[in-house]
């Protein structure tokens, strides 16, 4: 069995876009009301499960941190908190091609809704990790800029991590496991076939960690440092294929983002009540079934901020706190009463049943989460439950329990076309074929 410390290490790293009202206004190349681009996703299914375990494990610890105590301030250890999950992106993670400076570089960056600073490594660059594409130059772009330490994006980044020096907006994000040092500038991003001049993004002239052949992080957090707010589209959705192999999948910004039909539900977005300004996506949910079972679980804040429930697309699995996770385990186990039981700890899970043979499906009860509005979503079996061996003879519960706040990851989202209405204060979903959209 996993333990609890296991399901809280320190963090999975993601910085993501910095939002600057003083740069120059961004304008759209293609459409002055929406854009799409494409996601792929990094392979890791079933042998790497584990090691997508235990990389959420090490951003689980940063996520708590940031909505718990560290949340009540922005400087110090709390900013610490907020910023722990940057740099290390093992497998799980979904990858977004963007282009920087004129002429425009393309690179794959990390797709993360938890962070708020986007960044890539920049040359001449002292120590950084290996990348699948050139490292980008800003000597060789002419629509490049540092950025002072008295612009809104740098005074917008925590004290703590933050410094003035000749090259202007200096940062140094140090952590448990990897980090990220440069300073912020500003040039002419690209995706999906629109061109918005002037966002302000990490230079990283030193990292480490495992990037997962990506050469950084595209944050699309909800703080006013991200990519979303800096472009000021309002709402933005995608849509996670399970299937690697049967290609991209799509993301839409602005009035291109949309979910429509019957069977779309809807949940109001929250606040955490004392970190405001946090790049968090909160979500109500009011009530688990597994089966035939109600369970009466709560997921609320505390009046430190800790605990609520978020949608982050860069956690891999999905993790309750302790005591609802609690209810949800013994539920499968009542359930399950008569599937052999098998220990999860060589892979990383907590609560796994042996085929009746190889390859063979495990009988498994249904799970159903229910959000406030009354919106419920009927997960999927291979978003919750799936080998995670390569022979197929080990099975587990792709929930793990956690001692902050709980989350939802990719794999519960995958085949769900996601909506994010931040004009609306909404989040909304519907099961839909993604080569569709």
């Amino acid at each position: 069995m996993m333990s609890h410390d296991m399901a809280c290490k320190p963090a999975l790293l993601t910085l993501a876009a910095v939002v600057i009202s003083l740069l120059p206004p961004v304008t759209f190349a293609t459409s002055p009301l929406g854009f799409r681009a494409t996601i792929t996703r990094a392979p890791q299914y079933p042998g790497n499960y584990s090691a997508a375990a235990r990389r959420d494990g090490r951003r689980l610890a940063s996520l708590s941190n940031a909505t718990a105590g560290g949340a009540r301030t922005s400087t110090g250890s709390s900013s610490r908190g907020l910023l722990q999950a940057l740099v290390e992106n093992g497998v799980g993670a979904y990858h977004m091609i963007l282009s920087i400076g004129t002429p425009p570089l393309a690179f794959p960056a990390i797709l993360d809704t938890g962070s708020d600073l986007t960044w890539t490594q920049c040359a001449p660059c002292t120590a950084c990790f290996a990348q699948p594409t050139p490292l980008y130059d800003p000597a060789a772009s002419s629509t490049f800029s540092s950025l002072p330490c008295a612009s809104p994006p740098c005074q917008a980044l925590p004290s703590a991590f933050r410094a003035c020096n000749a090259t202007g907006c200096a940062y140094d994000y140090r952590y448990t496991v990897g980090f990220t040092a440069g300073y912020l500038a500003a040039d002419t991003i690209a995706l999906g076939g629109a061109s918005f001049p002037g966002i302000a993004f990490g230079c990283s002239t030193a990292s480490g960690g495992d990037m997962d052949s990506a050469s950084g992080i595209v944050g699309l957090g909800r703080g006013t440092l991200s990519l979303v707010s800096q472009l000021g589209v309002g709402r933005f959705s995608y849509c996670l294929r399970s299937d690697a192999d049967a290609g991209a999948s799509p993301i839409l910004f602005g009035s291109l983002a949309n979910v429509t039909g019957g069977k779309v539900q809807s949940t109001p977005l929250l606040q955490n009540p004392v970190a405001r300004r946090g790049p968090y996506y909160y979500v109500n949910l009011t009530g688990i079934t597994v089966g035939a079972t109600d369970l009466p679980v709560a997921f609320g804040f505390t009046a430190s901020g800790a605990g609520g429930v978020i949608v982050d697309s860069g956690t891999t699995f999905t993790y309750l706190a302790d005591a609802g996770y609690a209810m949800v385990r013994q539920a499968f186990l009542s359930q399950m009463a008569d599937v052999q039981t098998v220990s999860g700890a060589p892979y990383d899970f907590d609560l796994c049943f042996a085929a009746v043979a190889a390859g063979a499906d495990v009988p498994v009860p249904r799970l159903v989460l229910r959000f406030a509005g009354g919106a419920e979503y009927a997960v999927p079996r291979r978003s919750y439950f799936d080998a995670v061996d390569e022979r197929g003879s080990v099975a587990c519960l792709l929930v793990l329990p956690t001692r902050g706040v709980s989350v939802i990851g990719n794999v519960m989202q995958m085949d769900l076309h996601v909506f994010y209405d931040l004009d609306g204060g909404a989040f909304s979903f519907a099961p839909v074929d993604c080569a569709t959209l």
